[in-house]
C-alpha cells in the first residue's frame, strides 16, 4: 500500500469520500501492525482466495457442513476422531492461517501448532525434574465455541461482521445444549441458526485459534507455576508442571485446586481422570517421551511396537499384518508406521534411520509399490 497521503490523494482523484479514505487507511495501518492481512469484507476474502462468494456465504449461513469424519491412529495404538475440511474449505482455512492468524497472541508456554516447535521442545522443558504434575483438558477443541473464535479475530482489529464470518468459516456445527440468542434485527437474519459452532480437530486453523483462546489460561497457569518455582508447558490439551527441587505432597491438593479453578475461569474443563502426580524415582514421561537426566528419549514401549511392526510385515506382508492388527487397510498401517518413524527421527536419529531402512526392506520384500523404486 502507498503512504497514507498517496492513498488518500489517489482516492480523492477517483471521487471517493475523504472520511472513508482516512478510515480505510487507518484500518490498513492497524491491521497490518497486528501482523494480519487487511481484509475488508467476505467478498474481499473470496477474491483473495479465488473462491466463490456464494460458497463462503453458504458456509457462514450454516447451509453447508464441508467436513468429513476420519479416524487417525495415535502412537499408542488408539484412534482420534478427526473432522477434515473438504478441499475448498481447506484452501480458505489455509489462506486464513497463513495471512490472518499470524498476528495472534500466543503464550510462550504453548508449544503445539507453532512453526519451529515440536513435542521434543516441549518435553525438554522438564528435563531434570524430580516431581511432575500432569493434567489434561477435556474436549479441548470442542469447548471452544464460535463466540470465542470471533473474539480472537475481533482482537486482531477486524470489524465485527467480518470477524463473525471468519469465525463461522473456521468452526464446525454441533447440536446445541441450549437455545442460542437470535440474530434478528442485525441485518444478518440468514446467519441465524439453532446450531453452535466449535473448533474442529483437523482444520488447519484450529490449532492457532485454540492457542489464542488459551492465552488467558496459559497466563494464569504460568503465574501459578512461577509462584511455586515450577516449569509449566501446554501442548494442546496436555498440561505439565515440574519441579527440580523437593516438593511436598501436602501442597499438591492446593496446587491442583488452583489449576482447576484457573481452567474453569478460562472456559475450559479438567479431565480429572488424567490428573497424575509423578514423584521422585518414578519414570517421567511427557507427551510420550521419556525424560532422562540430560535429554529425552523414546519410551521402550514405542520402540518395541515399531520393531514388532517391522518384523511382522517382513514375515507376513503388509496386507496380512494390517488385517491381524485391525488397521483399516494396509495403506493406513504403512502410513502409521511411516509417521512413527518420522517422529522418532527427531528424537533418536540413529535408531530411527536404522529402523527406517529395515522397514523399507520389509516392504520391498513383499513388492509393495510405494517402495519398489525407492
Amino acid at each position: 500500500m502507498p503512504s497514507p497521503h498517496q492513498y488518500i490523494d489517489g482516492g480523492l482523484r477517483l471521487g471517493r469520500d475523504e472520511g472513508m479514505l482516512r478510515r480505510a487507511s487507518a484500518y490498513h495501518r492497524d491491521i497490518s501492525a497486528n501482523g494480519a492481512y487487511p481484509l475488508l469484507t467476505l467478498g474481499h476474502l473470496a477474491r483473495e482466495t479465488e473462491t466463490e462468494w456464494g460458497y463462503l456465504r453458504s458456509i457462514v449461513e450454516r447451509r453447508r457442513d464441508d467436513y468429513t469424519a476420519i479416524r487417525r491412529r495415535k502412537p499408542d495404538g488408539t484412534y482420534r476422531a478427526i473432522s477434515a475440511p473438504l478441499p475448498s474449505l481447506m484452501h480458505v482455512q489455509r489462506w486464513i492461517l497463513a495471512n490472518v492468524l499470524t498476528g495472534l497472541q500466543i503464550h510462550s508456554a504453548a508449544f503445539a501448532y507453532r512453526r519451529g516447535l515440536s513435542i521434543r521442545d516441549c518435553a525438554e522443558q522438564h528435563v531434570g525434574a524430580r516431581w511432575m504434575l500432569k493434567m489434561d483438558l477435556h474436549n479441548f477443541f470442542g469447548t471452544i465455541e464460535e463466540s470465542r473464535v470471533y473474539g480472537a479475530f475481533h482482537a486482531l482489529g477486524y470489524p465485527a461482521l467480518l470477524a463473525f464470518e471468519m469465525a463461522r468459516l473456521c468452526t464446525k456445527l454441533v447440536r446445541p445444549e441450549k437455545e442460542l440468542p437470535r440474530l434478528e434485527g442485525r441485518g444478518i437474519e440468514r446467519y441465524d441458526t439453532s446450531y453452535r459452532g466449535v473448533l474442529p480437530q483437523g482444520a488447519p486453523t484450529s490449532g492457532a485459534l485454540a492457542n489464542a483462546v488459551g492465552f488467558r489460561l496459559d497466563t494464569m497457569l504460568q503465574k501459578i507455576a512461577d509462584a511455586n518455582g515450577l516449569a509449566y508447558t501446554r501442548y494442546s490439551d496436555d498440561l505439565t508442571f515440574s519441579s527440580p527441587a523437593p516438593f511436598s505432597r501436602a501442597v499438591v491438593p492446593k496446587l491442583v485446586a488452583q489449576v482447576e479453578k484457573s481452567i474453569s475461569l478460562s472456559g475450559f474443563q479438567v479431565h480429572k481422570k488424567k490428573t497424575r502426580l509423578v514423584p521422585p524415582g518414578a519414570r517421567k514421561i511427557v507427551l510420550g517421551l521419556l525424560l532422562m537426566d540430560r535429554e529425552v528419549r523414546l519410551v521402550p514401549e514405542f520402540r518395541s511396537r515399531i520393531d514388532n511392526h517391522i518384523r511382522c510385515v517382513g514375515k507376513y506382508g503388509p496386507a496380512a499384518h494390517s488385517a491381524s492388527r485391525r488397521f483399516d487397510s494396509a495403506l493406513s498401517m504403512i502410513n502409521y508406521v511411516d509417521g512413527c518413524l518420522a517422529f522418532a527421527l527427531d528424537i533418536e536419529p540413529d535408531w530411527a534411520r536404522e529402523r527406517t531402512q529395515r522397514w523399507l526392506d520389509a516392504l520391498r520384500r513383499h513388492g509393495h509399490p510405494l517402495t519398489q523404486d525407492g
